[in-house]
């Protein structure tokens, strides 16, 4: 009986859905759980290996997906749904797409939803995703904007736009959605700011500009694009500074520079681009830090680190400034940084997070205070929104091949389960249980054990 369940497992596993693509290719080869991850200000999101989407942190207005919109804090993840391929966190919204590449939007934005001329003006939450667009390849919001790139290459913007972040040659706010650019391969949203990357490579910037973060040698705001690099692989933005990173995987950084966040060894601003690093796979711009991830693997930041984003065991102080880079122990394979915060995927497949968790942010059980070193995110132990142990299929508080080896015989032979076995062994709160719940069990027990 055991044989034949150990077959019938590796046959699960190996017809399990693979981790999507993300838009920037990891250094390593390997085979993870995660398939993408996002952190923003005070609350972050992930995807889980076949599509189930994960958010915790600070949940005033609903960016947590889980219905709730009063002032909470999520301080383990929360399953929301599944097939889910990419996600993006940022202020206090959640952006996710499909797999059948529809937006979602969930939490608060002060702009007309769903892109139709007869919604109006005005500030709205939604505690549950909900359907913003179709045909999305990748999205991004920034702190009053939104941005998206469909499968036709085209680039969409809209919400506000004080500071012609739209790029419409105005500063009217936008509340239907509006065509800005065409081949277009990836594009981000920041601080009034957006930055697209085009398939020829060419990098294009416009929006606030008052620190030089448009990269065109001056500090007035850009109403329209205006191209400031080429060969350009992908970009990051979060508030007054940018990082492009080349095909050649050359580091370039401009902009805001208080804290040494450019990489350059001082605290100067930089109106244009400066190339600080080689070979580098990823990159990812904080509010006030840098997280990079060379070829090799290894992982540094550079910029503030108040709150221990750098994840390293250290904290300096608000003010001080850390303008070269400094390396953080382990080897990576993808990073995210937010708001004093950081999560970095290592090359076991462990989800790292590291920073101020005040509110929940880190998604580590904890709140109140810092966490200067890089703590694993354990997905799976929380419970589903009524309280049940999702996978204790045989109800005894505790996730282990018992519950495999019945959900197994229920899904081959029609075995009989009760009914609350059958609720927890929903893994994916998709309302059936099928093969994929019994190898969301297996990584569980497998990455656990």
């Amino acid at each position: 009986m055991k044989k034949l369940i150990s077959i019938l497992l590796v046959l699960i596993l190996l017809a399990a859905p693979a981790a999507a693509l993300s838009e920037v290719a990891p250094p390593l080869e390997l085979s993870h759980e995660w398939a993408g991850f996002s952190m923003g200000q005070t609350h972050g999101a992930a995807v889980w290996e076949g599509g189930l989407g994960y958010a915790w942190g600070y949940n005033c207005n609903g960016p947590i997906g889980n219905g709730i919109t009063a002032s909470s804090n999520t301080t383990t993840p929360y399953n929301w749904g599944s097939g889910i391929r990419a996600v993006s966190a940022n202020g206090k919204t959640t952006l996710s797409i499909d797999e059948n590449d529809v937006l979602y939007i969930c939490g608060e934005f002060w702009f007309g939803i769903g892109g139709t001329s007869g919604m109006p003006e005005g500030g709205y939450t939604c505690s549950h995703p909900m359907q913003f667009a179709t045909n999305v390849r990748c999205a991004s919001m920034g702190s009053n904007h939104l941005v998206y790139v469909k499968n036709d290459n085209t680039l969409w913007v809209y919400g506000e736009n004080a500071h012609g972040q739209i790029g419409d040659n105005t500063t009217d706010s936008c509340y239907t959605a509006k065509q800005v650019l065409t081949n277009v391969a990836y594009a981000v949203a920041g601080d009034c700011l957006t930055a697209a990357v085009k398939t020829d490579g060419t990098l294009w910037v416009w929006g606030y500009n008052n620190e030089g973060q448009v990269g065109n040698n001056s500090t007035t705001d850009r109403k329209t694009p205006v191209q400031v690099l080429t060969n350009v692989y992908t970009v990051s933005t979060m508030y007054g500074f940018v990082a492009a990173l080349k095909n050649d995987g050359t580091l370039w950084t401009w902009g805001d520079n208080s804290y040494g966040q450019l990489g350059t060894g001082n605290t100067t601003d930089k109106k244009t681009p400066t190339q600080v690093l080689t070979g580098v796979a990823q990159v990812s711009a904080g509010m006030y830090h840098l997280g990079v991830i060379k070829t090799d693997g290894s992982l540094w930041f550079v910029g503030n680190n108040w709150r221990g984003e750098f994840g390293n065991g250290s904290t300096s102080g608000y003010s001080a400034a850390n303008p070269s880079f400094t390396q953080t122990p382990g080897t990576y394979v993808a990073v995210s940084c937010g708001c004093h915060i950081t999560a970095a995927l290592s090359v076991t497949g462990q989800l790292y997070v590291a920073g101020t968790d005040f509110y929940g942010q880190l998604g580590n059980g904890e709140t109140g205070g810092s966490f200067p070193t890089l703590s694993p995110i354990d997905v799976w132990i929380f419970n589903a929104p009524d309280g049940r142990l999702l996978g204790d299929v045989n109800c005894d508080g505790k996730v282990t091949f018992e519950d495999v080896s019945l959900l197994a015989a229920y899904v081959v032979h029609a075995a009989e389960l009760s009914d609350q076995g059958m609720r927890n062994a929903d893994m994916d709160l998709s309302g059936t249980v099928s093969s994929l719940d019994i190898s969301y069990i297996c990584n569980f027990i497998l990455n656990n054990n």
